[in-house]
């Protein structure tokens, strides 16, 4: 036995959570458990709730009086003032007319809060019943489930969830699967409890609902309905196969303690980014078999990957390969360390990787998704250092391969495009085709296409190369590969646009401001957005747009309506989203004048005038520098990224200093929320990123992946051009960042014209 499984075995399981054994409870406090964006829409802040008092504003379409009323309880209920507003709802409840549905979730709210929970879910039980109806009805059911679980309505709380979790939000999803676990329980329905409670552990492991979930799962695994012990065993999957009929309910328990069962607990939480959770989860656990103490060395690898401890992860999974050499775990295992060693930039790390990664690929255990990613890396490695016709031969291994179809695009994606590096344009020409051919909705279909015009234009065939060309142009003339493509057309002399927009791909893409027929559904639903925002309530008349527009997305009048009020609320997120779901295909094909009411919600050209200052002298396009900003912030001046960059273009605070000294500026963290600061700075950095890294590509590479990054891959494969360096970027998330920016920066030049 090796002296890591020993050691690993030895070691004793934690001991279950303090009162695992008492019943489940919901938080004292209940607001204490997360809540629906509408139900945090405060005083304070953008989505404010704007209050009616001494206004004198009668809302139009409702009983004037009632409708005030209604409004100003709504106003209370979201200040903090729950019971009088709860009181004035009730008042008003049943008069309110368009604002009913309103009337009735803030009067469910309020008294929820206020710890009435069987008055709350008197006063939601009818929209929870029916939630399609109203722009309110999904978060009205969730507060029903909380509400009826916290009132001891168990079958209703079950009901409910059950309805609720067909189109769970993940945010709050966590919550109700545990709800409903707890209501299964309850009625006595233990097999579908466990159920419940074995995907909230498994799915959202890391959450509070996932660690009171854990403790029920316990205490039902520790006793039975009868008070004697439930079979508390750990077959795989961790549920308990079903014994005689009069048994299956009582003897079925998900014990989360269980040492597979842990092992599942901490992948999910790598996997959902809580990488120290599952290092603290595996610590000090003992009773792992040989084969799971391995597993479990293979996770701590993986998790300490995730916390950017590669030195550590690295060792972590050379333990786990010399477990057992020859184990399929073991392959994934040195595949996993090449990973590790792929981030460091020392000569020997990296030939020990190319090493790991030949390995896997000569072992002769077949594993085609294990072979696939190593050669795939394995010739990402080789791009890196600048060797193109050994990346081609390492690619070449993917062929034949039995892979998922995305992991066999990229193999042949990459493939492709080395054949065009190493001057075979012939078989780039057909390996392209073939791309395009069998992998048409794919990403880098118009990728394809536009290189296959590459190629036939180095073999001297500038007619099928213009063919080409306008092949990936026809089809989304907005993408990155259709601004490359009408660029290549434009240096042939062809006018590639006409053609383009005759080509019959793209008839009727839905635009905003095409004549649209009438619809009473929909006239009826701005109606009520109207009043809504008329009656002081923003944020409402936003979501009742969003609800609207998502259930008749091909309603242009709608899809607008919505964006303009997603913009003035701020929710940039909202806005694209409705944008794309409405007028993808306008997005993607329009012209400049189909795309003009757009233009200001998607592609705001804000601070230009600074932008445009702090570039004198670069030779910087200030489109660039708007679709970076676009890209990092969505021009929010208070944006703050989770590694703690800052404003605008997302500055950390001690590069901001750095940059501020040599600008003659005293820089502290709080200016960067000013956006003439931040775009100072911002752009100085960036110009410096420029002239040091050489070219544009380069340098945007540099702002995602760090600078030292960007120099190995300008020493590997700078030298072939800005196009082929973005696309040999071996990071994809780099690589995106690149082609978006400058796919931005091509949609801005045809909106507002250079």
């Amino acid at each position: 036995m090796s002296t890591l499984v020993a050691l690993l075995l030895c070691l004793p399981l934690a001991a279950p959570a303090a009162g695992a054994g008492q019943p489940w409870s919901p938080p004292a406090d209940p607001a204490d458990v997360p809540l629906p964006r509408s139900a945090r829409l405060g005083a304070a802040g953008e989505e404010t709730a704007k209050s009616l008092a001494g206004k004198n504003h009668r809302p139009a379409g409702v009983n004037a009086p009632a409708g005030a009323e209604a409004v100003r309880g709504i106003t209370e209920v979201l200040d903090g003032r729950r019971r009088e507003g709860a009181a004035r709802l009730a008042a008003v409840a049943g008069r309110a007319g368009e604002l009913s549905d309103a009337v009735a979730y803030y009067l469910g709210l309020g008294r929820y809060l206020s710890g009435d929970a069987a008055g709350a879910v008197a006063a939601l039980a009818g929209l929870a019943d029916a939630p399609e109806t109203s722009f309110l009805g999904r978060d009205v059911q969730y507060l029903a489930v909380q509400a009826a679980s916290r009132a001891g309505d168990q079958a209703r709380a079950l009901a409910w969830a059950r309805a609720w979790l067909t189109e769970a939000d993940p945010t709050l999803a966590p919550e109700v699967w545990l709800r409903a676990a707890v209501a299964a329980e309850a009625l006595g329905r233990r097999r579908e409890a466990v159920d419940f409670l074995r995907h909230l552990s498994l799915t959202w492991p890391d959450s509070r609902a996932a660690r009171a979930g854990n403790a029920l799962a316990r205490r039902m695994c520790g006793g039975d309905a009868s008070g004697g012990q439930g079979a508390a065993l750990d077959p795989p999957g961790g549920i308990i196969p079903p014994g005689p009929p009069e048994r299956e309910e009582k003897g079925v328990c998900y014990d989360p303690d269980g040492p597979s069962n842990v092992l599942l607990r901490a992948e999910a939480m790598v996997e959902k980014g809580a990488p120290q959770a599952a290092l603290e989860l595996l610590e000090g656990r003992r009773g792992f078999d040989a084969g799971q103490a391995a597993r479990a060395e293979y996770v701590r690898g993986k998790a300490l990957y995730r916390l950017r401890r590669f030195k550590a992860g690295a060792e972590a999974f050379a333990r786990t390969a010399a477990a057992d050499p020859a184990s399929s775990l073991a392959g994934w295992a040195r595949y996993h360390e090449a990973r590790c060693l792929w981030r460091s930039y020392d000569d020997e790390d990296l030939a020990r990787m190319e090493a790991l990664l030949r390995q896997v690929l000569d072992a002769p255990v077949r594993d085609d998704p294990l072979r696939e990613v190593a050669a795939r890396h394995l010739a990402l490695l080789l791009v890196e250092r600048g060797r193109f016709a050994d990346a081609l031969q390492a690619a070449g291994r993917l062929k034949g391969l039995a892979v998922s179809p995305d992991l066999a695009a990229q193999g042949a994606s990459l493939t492709a495009l080395l054949r065009f590096v190493t001057g075979d344009f012939a078989g780039a020409v057909a390996d392209m085709e073939a791309f395009a051919a069998g992998h048409p909705d794919d990403d880098w279909a118009d990728g394809a296409r536009y290189w296959r015009g590459k190629a036939l234009a180095a073999m001297a065939r500038p007619e099928e190369a213009a063919r080409a060309y306008l092949d990936a142009l026809s089809r989304r003339p907005n993408s990155y590969y259709g601004g490359l493509a009408q660029s290549a057309l434009a240096a042939m002399g062809k006018a590639g646009g006409a053609a383009a927009l005759a080509s019959p791909v793209r008839e009727g893409p839905r635009c905003p401001g095409r004549a649209e027929a009438p619809s009473p559904r929909a006239a009826a639903a701005l109606a009520k957005a109207r009043l809504l925002d008329d009656s002081g309530l923003p944020a409402l008349a936003e979501m009742q747009l969003d609800f609207a527009s998502r259930a008749m997305p091909d309603r242009a009048d709608l899809a607008m309506a919505h964006i303009e009020a997603a913009e003035d609320m701020g929710r940039r997120g909202a806005v694209m989203r409705t944008a794309w779901r409405s007028f993808g295909g306008c997005l993607m094909r329009g012209t400049a004048a189909d795309l003009l009411p757009l233009r200001q919600a998607l592609y705001p050209r804000a601070h230009a005038n600074q932008v445009v200052a702090a570039l004198a002298g670069s030779g910087i396009d200030p489109d660039v520098v708007s679709s970076l900003i676009r890209q990092e912030s969505f021009f929010d001046p208070r944006a703050v990224s989770g590694a703690g960059a800052v404003g605008l273009m997302q500055l950390m605070p001690d590069t901001a200093r750095g940059m501020g000294k040599k600008l003659g500026l005293k820089v502290d963290r709080e200016a960067l929320f000013d956006p003439a600061v931040n775009i100072r700075l911002g752009v100085a950095f960036f110009r410096e990123r420029v002239a040091g890294a050489g070219s544009l590509a380069a340098a945007l590479a540099g702002y995602n992946a760090g600078q030292n990054r960007a120099a190995v891959w300008v020493r590997g494969f700078g030298n072939l051009g800005e196009e082929l360096f973005t696309e040999l970027i071996p990071y994809t998330e780099t690589r995106d960042y690149v082609r978006r920016i400058d796919a931005n920066a091509m949609m801005y030049a045809r909106l507002y014209g250079r």
